[in-house]
This record gives C-alpha cells, sequence and structure tokens, in this order.
C-alpha cells in the first residue's frame, strides 16, 4: 500500500515574516543534561521569546534535579574558539552567562575586551550558589568573575546568598530597605551599574500570605524597582535563576528598556514555576524543571486545522469517547454538583449582594458602581461571543453567538438609562471613561485568554455562569425582594425572574448538554474549571461592588 501525501505551504500571515531577523541571543555556561537548567534552559527560554539561542559551552554535567553527578569543564581554547567563531560569523544582540568555570571566564573576558564598544549586551547570572543553597563556585572564581566580567555587564542577577558571597559578608535582611543596602553593596563590590536581587529565598509576608519581591537597582540613576509576585508552593523550581536570567536577555534583545525586560522575565518565570510540568521521575520530590514552554503552541495541532490540509489519510481513524457518554445526565446539573464547582457556585449564588438589592438595603454608590462596572463587563463579553461565533461548528451555532450580542447590546442600554436616571449621567463619554475594579481585570483577562487559546466548546463552559448564575442567584433571594415596585433595584431583580431570561437559561442548559456530546472525554476536567474558575471570578465581581467605598 502507497500512500501519496501533499504538504502544505506555510500559513499566509507568517509568511508576512519571511526572512525574520530574529534577535540573537548567545548562552555562555554549563550543560544540564536533565535539561531544566544551563544552557538547555537557557535555549528553551530564548526561543519561547522568538529569539536565535546561541551556546559556548563552559563545561559538560551530568546531572538532573536530584543532584549533580559529574563536570567535565572545557579547555580555555576550546572556549575561545566557539566565541570567536560565533562572534565572527553570527549576530549576537546579547550575551548571557550562566555557570561558569575559570576557563571560560578568562576566554570570555579577553573576547569583551577585544571587542571594545562594539561588544554585545551582557548579562551575568552569578551561578555561585544553587536554588538549594549549596555552594558551586571557589572563592578564587568568585573573586575572578568579579575582576574580569562583572564591570563590564550591563546587568547581574544574583540570589540572596550570591549576593553575601559577592559582597563578602552577611548580615539579616528584615525589610525592603535591607534589600537596596544589599544592591547597593553588589553594585560597588561588583562594579556592576545594574543590579537585580532575586528574593526568592526570602518568605517576606502580610496578612498571613508570603510573597517574592525582586529589587532592581540602578545605580547611575539611583533608582530603585521593585517587584512583588505570589509565592507559590511548588517544588518545580529547578533552573529558574537560568530561566530568569536568559527571558531577561532576551527581552533586551528585542529592544526592551532594562525595567520591562526584568518585569517580562519575572512573570514568565512565575508562570513556568505556576503552570510547571510533569517530567521526571516519581522517586523526584523536590526542585522538579519548570515549564519552559507554557505558551508554545504545537504546530501539528495549527496543520490540521487549516483549510487547505488535504493529508487526512495520516491521521488514525479513532472513535473517542465524549463528556456525555461519562456522565449520563444534564451537564449543567453535573457541572454544579462537582465537588471543584460546587464550592465557587453556591458562593456565587448565595452571595450577600444580590440579598441587599432585593432587600434594597444596599447602598446606592455601590450598586451604580456595580452598573458601571457591568457596563464594561458586558462590552467583554459582547467581544468574547463574538470570537465564540468565529469558533462555532455550524451556521445555527453563529447565529446564536449573534442573537446573544443583540441581546448584549440591549442590556448595554438599559444600563446606559439607569446611569442617566437614576445617577445622572449627561455625557455619552462617560461611559468610555469608566475605571475598571481588579475584580473585572481579573475576569476580562480570564475571558479573553480562553478566548484566544481554547475551543468553542471552551468559551461556552466560560460564558454559561454569567447566564445561569444571575437567574439562579435571583431564584434563591425571591422570597427576600421587598423592594418596592418601580424602583431601580426592583427592575434589575424582575430582569432575572423574567419568562425571557428564564427561557435563556434553558436554552443554556442545552447549550451546555450540545457541548458536552462533542468534548472528549478524557480532557473533562477542563471544562470542570473553567467552570469553576468562571463562579469565583462571578463571586469575586459581586463582591467587588460591596466592598467599594466612595473616596
Amino acid at each position: 500500500m502507497t500512500l501519496s501525501i501533499s504538504i502544505n505551504t506555510p500559513p499566509p500571515y507568517l509568511v508576512l515574516n519571511k526572512n525574520e531577523q530574529l534577535p540573537v541571543v548567545m548562552t555562555v555556561a554549563g550543560s544540564d543534561s536533565s535539561g531544566g537548567a544551563g544552557i538547555e534552559a537557557d535555549i528553551k527560554t530564548i526561543t519561547a521569546h522568538r529569539c536565535y539561542a546561541m551556546t559556548c559551552m563552559a563545561a559538560l554535567t551530568a546531572q538532573t534535579p536530584a543532584k549533580v553527578y559529574s563536570i567535565h569543564p572545557l579547555p580555555k581554547e576550546f572556549i575561545s574558539q566557539v566565541l570567536d567563531a560565533n562572534l565572527k560569523d553570527m549576530n549576537c544582540d546579547v550575551i548571557k552567562t550562566g555557570m561558569l568555570t575559570a576557563n571560560a571566564v578568562e576566554a570570555l573576558a579577553a573576547k569583551l575586551d577585544s571587542m571594545g564598544s562594539k561588544r554585545p549586551k551582557l548579562v551575568i547570572d552569578p551561578v555561585l550558589v544553587a536554588t538549594s543553597g549549596s555552594a558551586l563556585s571557589s572563592e578564587e572564581l568568585i573573586e575572578l568573575v568579579k575582576e574580569k566580567i562583572t564591570p563590564l555587564a550591563d546587568l547581574l542577577t544574583p540570589n540572596i546568598y550570591e549576593c553575601f558571597k559577592l559582597i563578602g559578608s552577611e548580615f539579616e535582611l528584615q525589610n525592603v530597605s535591607d534589600l537596596y543596602e544589599l544592591a547597593r553593596r553588589v553594585s560597588v563590590a561588583t562594579k556592576s551599574r545594574n543590579i537585580l536581587v532575586k528574593g526568592g529565598h526570602i518568605p517576606w509576608g502580610q496578612d498571613g500570605k508570603n510573597f517574592v519581591t525582586d529589587v532592581l537597582y540602578l545605580s547611575q540613576e539611583d533608582k530603585f524597582v521593585v517587584y512583588n509576585g505570589p509565592r507559590i508552593l511548588t517544588t518545580a523550581t529547578h533552573g529558574t535563576g537560568c530561566t530568569l536570567a536568559s527571558a531577561i536577555a532576551s527581552n533586551l534583545a528585542r529592544g526592551y528598556p532594562i525595567a520591562q525586560a526584568v518585569y517580562g522575565g519575572i512573570e514568565y518565570v512565575q508562570s513556568g514555576v505556576s503552570i510547571s510540568c510533569q517530567v521526571a521521575s516519581s522517586h523526584i520530590k523536590d526542585n522538579g524543571p519548570i515549564n519552559h514552554v507554557y505558551a508554545v503552541e504545537v504546530p501539528l495541532e495549527g496543520m490540521v486545522q487549516d483549510e487547505c490540509f488535504t493529508a487526512r489519510d495520516v491521521i488514525p481513524s479513532t472513535v473517542n469517547q465524549t463528556v456525555s457518554d461519562i456522565i449520563k445526565g444534564d451537564f449543567f446539573e453535573y457541572l454544579i454538583s462537582h465537588p471543584k464547582v460546587k464550592p465557587h457556585w453556591e458562593s456565587y449564588i448565595h452571595h450577600d449582594f444580590v440579598r441587599q438589592v432585593a432587600q434594597g438595603t444596599l447602598p446606592i454608590h455601590k450598586f451604580q458602581f456595580f452598573i458601571e462596572q457591568d457596563y464594561a463587563y458586558l462590552l467583554d463579553y459582547a467581544r468574547v461571543h463574538c470570537i465564540a461565533g468565529s469558533k462555532a461548528p455550524s451556521l445555527d451555532d453563529v447565529e446564536k453567538e449573534l442573537v446573544i450580542v443583540g441581546g448584549v447590546k440591549n442590556e448595554m442600554s438599559q444600563h446606559e438609562k439607569r446611569l442617566k436616571q437614576e445617577f445622572g449621567v449627561s455625557d455619552n463619554s462617560y461611559f468610555d471613561r469608566i475605571e475598571r475594579s481588579q475584580a473585572l481585570k481579573a475576569y476580562s483577562r480570564y475571558f479573553n485568554d480562553v478566548a484566544k487559546r481554547g475551543n468553542w466548546q471552551e468559551l461556552v463552559a466560560s460564558l454559561s455562569p454569567c447566564l445561569m448564575g444571575y437567574g439562579e442567584a435571583l431564584l434563591h433571594f425571591r422570597s427576600d425582594i421587598v423592594v418596592e415596585e418601580g424602583t431601580v433595584y426592583r427592575e434589575w431583580c424582575d430582569t432575572y425572574l423574567s419568562p425571557w431570561y428564564v427561557d435563556g437559561m434553558e436554552q443554556g442548559k442545552s447549550l451546555l448538554n450540545q457541548i458536552a456530546r462533542t468534548y472528549p472525554a478524557d480532557q473533562l476536567d477542563n471544562l470542570v474549571s473553567i467552570y469553576a474558575n468562571v463562579c469565583e471570578l462571578e463571586t469575586n465581581f459581586w463582591g467587588s461592588a460591596l466592598e467599594h467605598r466612595v473616596e
């Protein structure tokens, strides 16, 4: 049997970037044979930032997240040859260093000195102490690094222990001001003008929540930039230092200013740590690798969705179970009863915001705030329904989305009317100037990300809690409705108890059952997680109205 397969051409939009001039980053570091740190992590990170990665190996290692089994330093002559070849025949915007040997330090310093003002930018991750806290470099090597290359650095990225090694002493760090002092001392000791002190080893905290504080010191401006991020409870931390420095180097190669480049690097690492990946054997309990490719698309998945893809014969014919095959019932009832969803669903539909509206006890300025936020939310809601329509499988489904958008437009008009009649808004530009709350930003961010990365079924799941929850919440508080007829509060309550809205909820249940008949059963947890997350976002949205204060 012979199959004749035609290979498709590149997607037309991507062809617009033909012969793209990629920024180039060279990493000078040791290897990590398991791929989580070192040059291997650098290559993944640089590539994930759409930059071209070059390498200059300082040492070969046999290592995993568990331990370093063996190190094989490379000769100075060979390192010099690699640097000469790369910097002669290839472009290079930024050089990033990691674990260095004395041979590598001397070879790199000589090369940079020979290039003078034409040398690339230099980001140094002074790998002196590992994430676990164990020392990696001798005192002699530390002094060599400080003498030969740190004065040439555009940015130095030491962790706390490495800072102490570089300044030759330790002192207690009690607050952020102590980090400022530490950064200044490192700048003086290394003659480096920009220092990023990584605070991941220090558990700062307030209100019972731990967070990570990184401090960027720009000595020429005597300026500090403080980055605060959540402390993530995870064991996926292998290679975080290498990854951060490579991400920053990539951002600098792309032309971003240093403070913005550092921000991008920190968020990239935080996301990689938070999302993580399962690649280590089960006996590896600590210090697992982070996920460098969390935002990278799988090319083949896009290829098979291409309108001009014709190689159907290479795709196996399989009959996969769908969600409806395993839940055997109404999908909406399954979702709201699921242990992952139920707590968020219950807090959503039993929210005190709805009770206060029903009883007429909600302060009027809080309701105005809610209407303003809901107006801005509905605009995003309509946009996401338009995207859902573009991904819908049939013309009927596309038409349903367009009908919903028409309804959203009508609801926004009602909000405009309320704000004008009840709250004295007269200028139409007022609606464009509504300041979005953090709760709304988080909600919109979630919608937009599902719209960007998810499929039609996942979008339907993300849009459902808004429709279903408002109606269920008003049904729950129906007996509490004592607010007078004709008031804006009563009008709001009556809207979500009206026959047309209840009919819309039934259509919403039907749509959930429709996606259950087509969504793969082995991915059911995705829909469950989306439903739970959006119910929590809805709860927070109402909560932000209750917490609103007039300034």
